[in-house]
């Protein structure tokens, strides 16, 4: 019998009622990238995926968690994730993100002991490290690891294989959602954690604008693949994270994406609005619109803040 450890989860801990499941998307896509190596790779175990969400919650998830497991993500080749051919390519791919997040979060990690949670290619600790007291990054992609180590940075390969208890804060960016046992995940960093610690934990948002008010299909094509096994509600990463003995939660909405990202979906059915219209943007225009869908709870992401 097919077990959904994390649709299992969410109904022992309160989070989803089981009589308000109900199929939201009939489908995922294999990659994060649209399209990467899908005619090459055996998709079969993807076929029968549907989106589910709950009705009371309005959290979403997928229907089976039976094609990831633990090892999943440790034999993935270099960078090939990320559609490159190296490291440095592959930061690329990543650096607008790990800019926006190094300007937000400097403040947090500075002279601190830090560990950056499903690091990825790194880039989060090119930027960073130079403020922290220490780094260390956990990836559980071996070619990953290597390049890494080769670039000085302490990796491991899961939480658990952090020495001792010293770590003051943690973060986590999008990394969250790919977890099959996120409750376990939380549970073991605060173990790892300095009392008075942080965490600072990025998920995408189950209340998306282009999800919920839009309900637009070709959107949901687009955002839901096989990896993201849930997308969480300022509730449920509430939830979650005091069930692993967080204090001070406190989870904010934000908004990646702005509004010319938006209007391009509406008339295109595509993503890359952002770049593609980028002279519809301005500073005052996308943080007024932020702070809109803020004001709504529509943000594509949540942030959330604990205290270990």
């Amino acid at each position: 019998m097919d077990v959904n450890k994390i649709e299992k989860l969410l109904c022992d801990i309160g989070i989803v009622d089981p009589n308000s499941v109900y199929k939201f998307h009939d489908k995922v896509r294999l990659s994060e990238i649209t399209g990467i190596n899908e005619k090459s790779k055996d998709v079969s175990h993807y076929k029968d995926i549907s989106v589910m969400k709950c009705r009371k919650s309005g959290v979403i998830f997928l229907s089976t968690t039976k094609h990831i497991d633990n090892s999943y993500y440790e034999d993935k080749d270099l960078v090939e994730y990320w559609e490159s051919t190296d490291r440095k390519s592959a930061l690329l791919t990543t650096i607008r993100d790990d800019e926006r997040r190094a300007d937000q979060f400097k403040h947090a990690i500075t002279n601190k002991t830090w560990v950056d949670i499903g690091t990825g290619t790194g880039g989060i600790l090119d930027l960073l490290s130079p403020y922290a007291k220490n780094t260390l990054a956990i990836e559980p992609q071996k070619g990953i690891q290597k390049l890494l180590q080769k670039e000085g940075y302490g990796v491991y390969s899961s939480v658990k294989d952090i020495p001792g208890k010293d770590i003051e804060v943690s973060t986590l960016f999008h990394t969250l959602e790919h977890i099959i046992d996120p409750l376990e995940l939380l549970t073991d960093l605060k173990s790892k954690m300095k009392s008075g610690g942080k965490v600072i934990i990025e998920v995408p948002h189950a209340n998306d604008f282009l999800l919920s008010f839009m309900d637009l299909d070709s959107f949901k094509s687009f955002t839901f693949w096989g990896e993201h096994l849930i997308l969480h509600t300022r509730n449920s990463l509430s939830t979650l994270l005091e069930r692993a003995g967080f204090s001070d939660i406190s989870v904010q909405n934000y908004q990646r994406y702005p509004l010319a990202n938006h209007l391009y979906w509406l008339k295109n059915n595509n993503p890359g609005g952002h770049i593609e219209w980028n002279s519809l943007s301005n500073t005052e225009l996308d943080k007024a619109y932020s702070n809109m869908l803020a004001s709504l709870n529509y943000t594509d992401t949540l942030i959330a803040y604990g205290t270990a």
